[in-house]
């Protein structure tokens, strides 16, 4: 007897994996530098200072860590509160992959997504990225239903208020703003109707949006990220090619690795399959991501290129797998089940790596293997939390009143992150210019003074500070440690 789940049941099991995948052992990775800023300004929302992210394009996740009461288990609820968000964006592709392809095609793409590393790694942290993939997933899904139905007002809402919560998550979302026209002109009949309903969903976005525009500029005094984006692209033709020539490999090395090569290239096989039957709706999707990856490639300074950046064009290339991967599938309906079966065997075999991949991050995140740059800043590098979380609970737990001094304010950051509410430790940020004068002023006689070696030795040997080192904390791979030192004056 073959028992079959209602859709809407086998969805909600499927919703319940993802949240599992992503919420288990949450807080196990360090917090990374970006990450602390985030929950720091999420807590001055609650000081009513809510602007401080919009100077950097990004709001909407500050804004949104902040109703989480992100105080106590800072780290875990704030991580927590990104997955909540990404359950949209996971459940847009379920039902655009069934909608606009097969029931074959969103089981495909959920399994994929679930275990793709590329989504499990940045989804478990509380950065602007994911979000900015979730509003460009659920704008895909939404502008897709406008153009097969363009007289319905809710639908033009929907996509209007994607359209402004995306420009709020990541000012890099602006790329994502031509697909209502792109899902008019390639899934609509009546084109100029699709492209009507497509402007009045831009109207909505708008009226939506200018108020808020209107706040951060005359209130917060905050270009929400335009100006930050300017500098760190470039719109002269030959710089764009130089760029294109050094990035396309970095952006190649991202995919490969953060995919795994076992599913990176049948995936690539299945994308070109789906491209290759020449479909509008093949069509829809691979536009926005050629174009999106295009821009990111070629506008993007090498040195600020990162693998998160490109996380918002995921899920789009998991959508064109899974269709190429359910058309062969839909394909193979004629042939004897024990051949589908060991089709279906050696599938699996080939998630394999990602599944390790994830256990890894379930319990020694320490060991992943990530891109060069990634594994600098979220493990062996001073960007990562490393460290930080031991010094914090060690003399969180000691009950004495002690000021931790850092000699940046990411350092201090990090450290509030892991302090309890009521904590009788104060960590505090010392600017090296500031150091010395400064050092007589604070309220406390047990100064001690955390040391990032070597980011920090050049500003020590200035200083000429003499330092009693009484804990020392080496990061993985031992290419970088904190110290913390008693300040011998």
């Amino acid at each position: 007897m073959v028992v079959k789940l209602k859709p809407r049941f086998t969805y909600l099991i499927t919703i319940w994996i993802y949240w599992w995948t992503r919420l288990r052992n949450l807080d196990e990775l360090p917090i990374f530098l970006d990450e602390a800023a985030h929950i720091w300004w999420a807590r001055l929302v609650w000081e009513w200072q809510p602007f401080h992210a919009a100077s950097d394009g990004r709001l909407f996740n500050v804004i949104w860590a902040s109703m989480f009461w992100p105080f106590n288990g800072s780290v875990w609820i704030s991580r927590a509160a990104t997955v909540f968000i990404t359950t949209i964006g996971f459940s847009a592709i379920l039902a655009f992959a069934q909608r606009f392809h097969s029931k074959e095609a969103g089981i495909i793409a959920g399994f994929i997504y679930i275990l793709v590393p590329y989504a499990l790694f940045f989804e478990r942290m509380q950065l602007p990225d994911p979000y900015a993939a979730t509003f460009a997933m659920l704008l895909l899904w939404s502008s897709a239903q406008l153009a097969v139905a363009p007289h319905q007002n809710k639908l033009k809402f929907l996509v209007g208020l994607t359209l402004a919560a995306g420009m709020v998550s990541k000012i890099t979302y602006l790329i994502f703003l031509p697909i209502p026209i792109i899902a008019g002109l390639t899934l609509g009949h009546a084109r100029s109707t699709q492209l009507r309903a497509a402007l009045h969903s831009y109207m909505v976005g708008a009226l939506l949006l200018l108020p808020v525009v209107a706040l951060l500029k005359f209130v917060g005094n905050s270009d929400m990220g335009l100006d930050l984006l300017l500098k760190k692209t470039t719109n002269d033709v030959s710089e764009m090619l130089t760029q294109v020539r050094f990035s396309t490999p970095i952006v190649w090395i991202y995919f490969t690795t953060l995919f795994t090569p076992w599913l990176w290239w049948p995936g690539l096989l299945a994308i070109v399959i789906a491209i290759w039957q020449k479909t509008r709706l093949s069509a829809y999707i691979a536009i926005p991501t050629l174009i999106g990856l295009l821009s990111l490639i070629a506008k993007s300074n090498p040195g600020f290129l990162e693998a998160r950046f490109a996380l918002p064009h995921v899920p789009h290339l998991i959508l064109l797998m899974s269709i190429g991967i359910a058309s062969i599938w839909l394909k193979l309906r004629s042939w004897n089940r024990n051949i589908k079966a060991i089709v279906l065997t050696i599938s699996l075999i080939f998630t394999y790596p990602s599944a390790q991949f994830m256990w890894t991050a379930w319990t020694e995140p320490d060991k992943l293997v990530l891109p060069g740059r990634d594994q600098w800043e979220y493990i062996t590098g001073w960007p990562s939390g490393y460290g930080f979380r031991d010094i914090a609970h060690y003399y969180d737990n000691n009950n004495e009143h002690t000021t931790l001094l850092t000699l940046d304010l990411g350092g201090q950051q990090r450290l509030a992150a892991y302090l309890s509410p009521d904590s009788s430790v104060t960590p505090l940020w010392k600017p090296p210019d500031k150091f010395i004068l400064d050092l007589s002023d604070t309220s406390t006689t047990d100064n001690l003074l955390i040391v990032d070696v070597p980011k920090d030795n050049g500003a020590i040997d200035a200083l000429g500070l003499n330092l009693l080192p009484v804990l020392e904390y080496s990061r993985p791979g031992d290419l970088s440690k904190l110290i913390v030192a008693k300040i011998v004056q």
